[in-house]
């Protein structure tokens, strides 16, 4: 439902069964399946992890190189490695909520079991998932209630928090995403209502289960105490001096046409102006535009500009101009903004909030032909006992046309089955 396809590789960050000290064995927290570079040999992972899935030829090779890239890269230039091997954004996303929300059975705590390991065959990135999360919420301070944000990142057996939070504008960008969860997400207000739709939804039945592992008392007490678990963690994590810091407020971002049209989708090869009205108690330090190609992968950096030179308006007004360059007919382009502040922290904020996997999209409009040279005359979609191919299989097919009476080459011309994405399968040659 989430991904492009079903391929890829994914792992579960566990001791396979069988081996010792398998699914709920001893020495939790010792890292062994945090992502930690162990040797070049393949099989010292497969002590540690389970292959659940692969469509990838050596797949465990994926898995070495990433551990190498995250633990051995110069931190000086480890963004810019690691941003090859793993999509780091969603990693930060991924890192905060487990904190955010206590889950002492996860990456962040165990770092051992309990967690996925995603490789994206799209993007040949990989990702750490979400997998069990029956362990949050969290409130006693030998366990998890006075966790920080920044829980194990100085504990080298944690490399995602250890690596990735001592990179200064990762660590912002972290936090960014911080304020964003604690501002959207988890908030009274939200979390109140999914408990009592929750528990109007399932309350009788928890007292007339007789199999139970909990009395209904413990059960009744539980709901406030769920409550009282977001009010007192969001104060607690509101409080953090690096989560408290003032970062600039993006009030709109608009991009236009090179005619000036706001919202207007551009022709082929046609570069778009983006705007962005910013402001910042502390001033701004930099603002920068982050575009790409594509639904998925990585993104491109361009600075924005508030000199009056930059299709931004007025010099010093606060509207911050950039480019997004011309891309051809019919591909998705992404985009979204960051505002760093003048601080001392360089506090960032975005817009869309939820960047980068919650960003503005716009189309590169397709060209209509003039003249109709040919057509897709008839097509069968889902072929299970009609017209076989060459191999003897029952494969969807098409059959094209000829409008006019002399031959055309479809050299060059593409099939698709979306609109938005109208080069997917191209017309061998002649």
């Amino acid at each position: 439902e989430w991904y492009l396809s079903n391929d890829g590789i994914w792992w579960r960050a566990d001791k396979p069964a069988g081996t010792p000290g398998g699914p709920g064995g001893p020495s939790w927290g010792d890292g062994t399946a945090a992502l930690n570079y162990l040797t070049a040999d393949t099989n010292t992972y497969k002590q540690y992890y389970t292959l659940k899935e692969s469509t990838e030829i050596r797949p465990w090779d994926q898995l070495v190189t990433l551990c190498d890239k995250l633990e051995n890269t110069p931190l000086a230039v480890l963004e810019d490695t690691l941003s090859n091997y793993m999509d780091i954004d969603r990693t930060l996303w991924y890192l905060a909520s487990e904190i955010a929300w206590t889950d002492d059975d996860s990456y962040v705590y165990k770092g051992k079991m309990d967690y996925y390991v995603y490789y994206e065959p799209e993007t040949g990135r990989t990702m750490p998932l979400e997998y069990d999360g029956n362990s949050s919420f969290q409130t006693s301070a030998a366990s998890s209630g006075l966790w920080t944000p920044f829980k194990n990142s100085g504990n080298t057996n944690y490399p995602l928090l250890t690596k990735l939070l001592s990179i200064p504008e990762v660590r912002q960008r972290y936090v960014a995403h911080y304020r964003t969860i604690l501002q959207e997400t988890f908030t009274e207000v939200n979390v109140n209502a999914v408990v009592d739709e929750l528990n109007t939804l399932i309350a009788s039945h928890v007292t007339s289960d007789p199999k139970k592992l909990y009395t209904t008392a413990q059960y009744t007490s539980g709901v406030p105490a769920l409550k009282t678990f977001v009010a007192t963690r969001r104060a607690f994590l509101l409080n953090n001096p690096e989560v408290a810091q003032i970062a600039p407020s993006i009030a709109s971002v608009s991009h236009f046409n090179k005619a000036g049209r706001e919202g207007i989708t551009p022709e082929a090869q046609e570069p778009v102006n983006v705007q962005a009205k910013i402001t910042s108690s502390s001033g701004i330090n930099k603002v920068n535009l982050f575009y790409a190609s594509g639904i998925v992968g990585g993104f491109t950096v361009a600075p924005m500009f508030d000199d009056g030179t930059h299709n931004d308006g007025a010099a010093n007004d606060g509207t911050f101009g950039g480019t997004i360059p011309g891309f051809a007919a019919g591909t998705v382009v992404r985009y979204y903004v960051e505002a760093i502040a003048n601080n001392a922290a360089k506090s960032a904020s975005y817009l869309p909030t939820g960047a980068e996997h919650d960003v503005f999209v716009y189309t590169v409009n397709s060209a209509q032909a003039t003249t109709k040279t040919g057509v897709v005359n008839e097509f069968v979609a889902s072929n299970s006992n009609g017209l076989k191919d060459e191999a003897g299989d029952y494969e969807d097919w098409i059959a094209l046309y000829n409008n006019p009476s002399s031959p055309v080459n479809l050299s060059g011309y593409y099939l698709s089955d979306a609109p938005a994405a109208p080069i997917k399968w191209r017309i061998p040659a002649d």
